[in-house]
């Protein structure tokens, strides 16, 4: 240790002559960078520069192309929507006509079948009238035979109750 501090340079002391050596080099090693360094280092940058930019500008167009089919998309899901409503609103008017058009069949079903009863009650009732006006007929020719004690004929009998049968429908 000794034998450094004897024989060492003293750094802190100034020395033109170094100072000089100093600046030439330096300016040296500045002018070999910059004739040969400094611009593939630029060139380097300013294409790494580029690139971000355009990286930047490529996901900013992207970005954009995706809100865009994003209001593409919405819309289309509003059309979709829109369509499905009126779908399901056209259905419940078919819907609902069909079911007016079976009330309506029903209900004239009801009426002919009202009305053909109608029809078989008064064939049944002319016929049960018809019947009945032979029973009395019947009827009265024999209480006419028993009265009388003779014979009346069955047709003459029957002509004389229908004139008087006709004589009073027509009073009525």
């Amino acid at each position: 240790m000794v034998l450094l501090s004897s024989t060492s340079i003293d750094l802190l002391k100034v020395s033109p002559g170094l100072v000089f050596w100093t600046v030439v080099t330096f300016t040296l090693v500045l002018l070999v960078l910059w004739l040969f360094a400094w611009k593939p280092i630029i060139q380097a940058l300013d294409a790494r520069n580029d690139k971000i930019q355009e990286d930047l500008d490529s996901s900013r167009k992207l970005r954009e192309q995706a809100e865009s089919l994003m209001g593409d998309y919405q819309k289309h899901l509003d059309a979709a929507k829109d369509q499905a409503l009126h779908i399901i609103d056209e259905g419940k008017r078919d819907a609902e006509s069909i079911r007016h058009r079976i009330l309506e069949d029903a209900k004239k079903e009801a009426q002919e079948t009202h009305e053909r009863a109608l029809v078989d009650i008064n064939q049944a009732k002319t016929k049960a009238i018809k019947e009945l006006e032979k029973e009395v007929i019947d009827l009265s020719v024999a209480i006419i035979s028993k009265v009388l004690n003779r014979d009346v004929s069955k047709e003459d009998h029957r002509n004389i109750i229908l004139k008087e049968l006709d004589q009073l429908k027509a009073k009525k």
